[in-house]
């Protein structure tokens, strides 16, 4: 990592930019809060997150988390304006993050981070590719759709990321109420979903019979039709 050592432009911003957050935490205490100035909140933290982040790749991987955080602290405030908010025991959702990434990775889905973010809301991280397939594996389909199974030898493919968050977001809503999935500012397809939704999909994914691969997994390219691009 190199740094510039005089001041210029980005440094003056910088520095407004915590004068204002400064003001922001000085006015707001837990009643003082909407849906709106939280879904503000977040969505500056995942902009300087990502200004950050082009420091370095390190820096990035480092910051990679503030999105899924901030997409489930305003998944959380949504919750609590439509009253939806659940209380779930602690002891119960225990294993739900390692049983997630146990139902992924037995169908190939290795490239994902899954977090617990306290007792209401689990999120799964994946590239879109696997988002995309993930949808699949989790829709009523006994088979792939004939475009899946063209893909080239290079991988699961490179379908568009918007179309993998649409198919897996219509996915995921079969398994429970509440559960959403979006693109990030890294094109990564961040979905979150309740303790209770989180255990309806890894018993689906363990369900579903898993075909061993003879070579590379050939992928979800952009043929994939499962879900019009938004």
């Amino acid at each position: 990592m190199k740094l510039t050592t005089g001041p210029g432009k980005v440094e003056a911003l910088a520095e407004e930019a915590v004068v204002a957050a400064c003001t922001l935490a000085d006015a707001a205490g837990p009643s003082c809060w909407s849906a709106d100035a939280v879904e503000d909140v977040a969505a500056a933290l995942e902009v300087l997150a990502g200004a950050l982040a082009q420091l370095d790749p390190e820096c990035a991987e480092i910051l990679s988390v503030v999105p899924i955080a901030a997409a489930a602290v305003v998944e959380r405030a949504e919750q609590a304006a439509a009253g939806t908010s659940e209380a779930v025991d602690g002891r119960a959702t225990a294993g739900t993050s390692a049983a997630l990434r146990q139902a992924l990775a037995a169908h190939g889905l290795t490239r994902h981070r899954v977090h617990q973010l306290g007792a209401a809301l689990v999120t799964v991280t994946l590239d879109a590719p696997e988002a995309q397939a993930l949808a699949v594996l989790l829709s009523r389909r006994e088979t792939l759709p004939r475009q899946a199974q063209q893909g080239d030898d290079d991988g699961w493919g490179a379908g568009p990321a918007e179309t993998a968050a649409a198919a897996l977001a219509d996915a995921l809503r079969a398994h429970g109420t509440g559960a959403y999935a979006r693109v990030l500012a890294s094109g990564q397809v961040s979905a979150g979903l309740t303790p209770q939704a989180a255990q309806a999909v890894i018993a689906a994914l363990t369900a579903r019979p898993v075909v061993a691969a003879r070579g590379k997994r050939r992928g979800l390219g952009p043929g994939f039709k499962g879900v019009a691009s938004r």
